[in-house]
């Protein structure tokens, strides 16, 4: 009923899954015991599904065929390189770049807004009104110190 396909994938899913395991559990291990670990028929075609993994970048190891066991390659640490931290730097620097332009691009011009008020309440052209908000506060000092 067309589930041989599906249960024939599932069984080299979990050979795949044990040969994974035994990579992490064991530096090197005779074909002999993949055979018996992972229930194959013989050591020859425990060969042969290491070599297809292998070739499948399941597992990074290899085969020596004439003494008949694999051996697996060690772990490199990447986090023991500055390779890691200089990703992230340039990650970082590119995020800050950007909030910058959005920061810088979302600015005002200095004063800008001050026009289209004066423009929009009419006070342009008017005499006295050309002051400050500096200057008017200066003047109402004055005044102030005058008075008393």
């Amino acid at each position: 009923d067309g589930t041989f396909p599906l249960i024939s994938r599932l069984a080299h899913s979990v050979v795949k899954a044990g040969l994974r395991r035994l990579k992490t559990s064991y530096s090197r291990i005779s074909l002999e015991d993949v055979a018996v670990r992972l229930s194959l028929p013989s050591a020859t075609s425990a060969e042969f599904v290491v070599a297809k993994a292998v070739r499948d970048g399941v597992i990074d190891a290899t085969i020596d065929h004439e003494k008949g066991y694999v051996q697996s390659h060690d772990l490199v640490d990447v986090y023991a390189t500055v390779e890691p931290s200089e990703a992230f730097h340039r990650r970082i620097a590119y995020c800050l770049t950007t909030h910058n332009d959005a920061v810088r691009g979302m600015r005002y011009p200095p004063d800008a807004y001050k026009k289209q008020l004066e423009a929009s309440r009419g006070l342009r052209g008017r005499k006295g009104e050309d002051k400050t908000d500096e200057e008017k506060a200066q003047e109402l000092e004055d005044d102030f110190d005058e008075d008393y």
